[in-house]
């Protein structure tokens, strides 16, 4: 049974991937699942429908809505102290605002939270004030109730616990991560053992386990019976989760399997799982949880048992029961972590050498707080403080154990965040992993087939390098090699950030920068790991504006950046530059207004001659006059802001100019990053960071005449 599920989940996959990166003729729009709503984006709509999920956000209150068959992610501007969230769920609601559709990925390698909103069959999203939100009856009274409990068991806790304690254990009881402060949330992902707040396949096999326990002694039926029930609820307690549906579908088939007697098999049990998750929800192949999930379970199915068998084998040969004993505590960590690491590389640029000794000790002591937790639940419903007080105190000391448990494996053999492993090396990676501890390998050994296994092998790997050029997921066949563009026009919002990389040396010209969050942890950060860069060069400076220079100030915090250069102290003197990569001429003028360009125009005429023009002063009335573009002659512009910036950047008169000169141009305010693809046979292909644009430019120089007079 085993073969024939993964061949059918390879090919799903396959034709997904084919469908969404190549969506040869439009048959990917027509056949992906889409939504109807996202026709009507960019108005103002009154939606009504059924919370289904409510929960308290950083700055507002999300609300997932079902309306007409469809869902859409409500973003109430409110805080929980003004709204209880956990009192929407299950209720009929309206809200009017404006409907719009999610961003995608912003910056190369970074986030898409498009995509990860349509993983959750979520297209639209709605942006309404407190006011404009009128919650009706309660539809759904399980679901509701269940919500409720949720909250007054957070009331009623909150004050038994320190702060830590609570977080960690809200974290790990219903995945609400949300409520962690962020320095403990990223010291357990670098420790390693974040996974346990993301409640998954973990939290429900414990909770299956315990349901077990406890029922030891009762007949298949009654237990199926109980066990589905409490599984049921502590889903809708996770608020449906995608990563606890697919656990608890994986537990269906365990107890399906146990009634009928037969045997369960955990690989082919996932592989079910996922045909039946993709064919629901294909977008769900490109969400890193239920890669990572999958992942799991694929690695304790398939290099576990040759592990296991490798103890038997080791402790017979030297007649030590000790060796199958370590075996047996210490390789489901080792192999776990040899199965999830590259992924976890790839899609979260962390390392934690701590985690193969500590994941063991943390999972035990999960394994502890959860029904810690889960106990405490039920015994706060009825509001008895001294009841409360004495069940807290186990869940805070196992929630405590984990925090110390994660302090010591940061201190000891303290995380990093390190570039990202790309994608071609991840799937060779892979490809050589399941090989290895496959069936096919171990039978073609035994039978001295030992040619074929290696050709086998090695053709099993060269295909792994070929496929993801071949469906345009990666630029390059070499498996190391990272898809690193030599311009990039980063997208940070109200400000300039561009990366130029030739040849190994890596240059950041500014960083933008924002008094209301860290752009550098957000947005630089995961950039450059993203893209393979584990240092900047040389970081410059133009002038010492917030929007400009807070960036680089930030990331020389938490980045490697060996050289800075400040050009400036004000738009004033803002430092304008030239740059020739070899294959593009480059214009950066910074905040410079139209006094300054005339100043630059008589200074140097046509030498301001260049290929792109990254306009100054992010598209300012002030900025980009007539001379200027006369004297560079650019075939291709960029204006660097932010969306829906209070400035009202670019201006009109800026944009209506570049359109009456001839001048192709991108924003990355509607286009997020653009990069420089391609450089060849005097052409140059721009793309934007989500590949829904593409710009070709032809290098050939524009004349004076061809510009308006004025």
């Amino acid at each position: 049974m085993r073969r024939p599920l993964l061949l059918a989940l390879l090919a799903q996959s396959m034709v997904i991937l084919f469908l969404y990166y190549l969506d040869p003729f439009g048959l990917g729009s027509a056949l992906l699942p889409s939504s109807g709503l996202t026709e009507l984006a960019g108005g103002v709509l009154e939606l009504s429908g059924v919370a289904v999920k409510s929960q308290p956000a950083k700055g507002y209150i999300a609300v997932t809505l079902r309306t007409d068959g469809e869902k859409v992610l409500v973003r109430v501007n409110a805080s929980a102290e003004e709204i209880d969230a956990y009192d929407i769920a299950g209720r009929e609601i309206s809200v009017t605002g404006p409907l719009s559709i999610p961003d995608g990925r912003r910056n190369p390698g970074c986030f898409d939270y498009r995509l990860y909103l349509k993983g959750r069959r979520i297209f639209t999203i709605a942006d309404v004030s407190r006011y404009r939100l009128i919650c009706g009856r309660v539809k759904r009274p399980v679901l509701h109730f269940l919500s409720v409990c949720k909250g007054r068991f957070y009331r009623t806790v909150e004050p038994y616990l320190t702060d830590e304690e609570f977080q960690l254990l809200a974290g790990l009881m219903f995945g609400d991560t949300s409520l962690m402060d962020e320095s403990m949330y990223e010291q357990f992902r670098l420790t390693g053992i974040a996974h346990v707040l993301a409640v998954s396949g973990l939290h429900v096999g414990l909770l299956y386990a315990v349901v077990l326990k406890l029922l030891k002694g009762r007949s298949t039926a009654v237990s199926a019976v109980v066990s589905g029930g409490l599984i049921l609820i502590y889903a809708a307690l996770s608020s449906f989760s995608v990563s606890v549906l697919r656990a608890s579908f994986m537990i269906a088939l365990n107890m399906a399997a146990r009634f009928a007697k037969r045997r369960y098999d955990l690989t082919s049990a996932a592989t079910l799982t996922a045909i039946v998750f993709l064919f629901f929800n294909p977008y769900q192949l490109f969400d890193s949880g239920f890669q990572l999930s999958f992942c799991a379970a694929y690695t304790m199915g398939v290099a576990l048992p040759w592990a296991t068998l490798k103890g038997i084998e080791l402790s017979d040969k030297y007649k030590k029961k000790w060796i199958l004993k370590a075996f047996e505590i210490f390789s489901p960590a080792v192999m776990v972590q040899l199965g999830m690491t590259p992924l976890i590389l790839f899609h979260f640029t962390t390392f934690s050498p701590a985690g193969i000794l500590i994941n063991p000790v943390a999972v035990m002591l999960a394994g502890l707080l959860l029904p810690a937790g889960l106990a405490l639940f039920v015994i706060s419903m009825p509001g008895i403080a001294a009841v409360t007080a004495l069940g807290a105190l186990p869940a805070g000391f196992l929630a405590k154990l984990l925090i110390l448990l994660s302090d010591a494996g940061q201190y000891a053999l303290p995380g990093s965040y390190v570039p990202a492993l790309p994608l071609a090396a991840t799937v060779f990676y892979y490809t050589g992993f399941f090989w290895f501890f496959s069936e096919t390998r171990v039978v073609l050994n035994r039978r001295k087939k030992h040619a074929v296994c290696l050709a086998a092998g090695l053709l099993a790997l060269a295909l792994s390098c070929a496929l993801p050029k071949a469906l345009g997921l990666s630029e390059s066949i070499v498996p190391w090699r990272h898809d690193t563009h030599e311009v990039t026009f980063l997208d940070v919002g109200q400000g300039d950030c561009i990366h130029i990389c030739k040849d190994g040396y890596n240059i950041l010209i500014d960083g933008g920068g924002s008094l209301y969050g860290n752009i550098a942890e957000r947005t630089l950060r995961p950039y450059l790991l993203k893209s393979g860069i584990s240092h900047v060069d040389l970081a410059v400076i133009t002038h010492d504006d917030t929007d400009h220079a807070l960036g680089i100030r930030q990331l020389q915090e938490i980045f490697d950046v060996r050289q800075t250069a400040v050009l400036g102290d004000s738009n004033d003197d803002c430092g304008v530059l030239m740059i020739d990569t070899g294959n593009a001429r480059l214009l950066l003028m910074a905040d410079a207004d139209m006094a300054r360009e005339a100043e630059l125009c008589a200074d140097y005429g046509t030498s301001l001659d260049c290929d792109v023009l990254k306009l100054g002063h992010h598209g300012s009335p002030y900025s980009t006059g007539e001379e200027l573009l006369r004297c560079s002659t650019p075939a291709f512009a960029v204006i660097s802001c932010g969306k829906n910036n209070i400035y009202g950047h670019p201006a009109d008169r800026v944009v209506e100019l570049l359109a009456d000169s001839g001048i192709i141009y991108a924003r990355t305010d509607e286009s997020g990053a653009v990069y420089l693809k391609k450089a060849e046979n005097g052409l140059l292909v721009f793309e934007n960071a989500s590949r829904s644009a593409r710009w070709l430019i032809q290098k050939a120089r524009q004349t004076p005449s061809t510009l308006p007079k004025r």
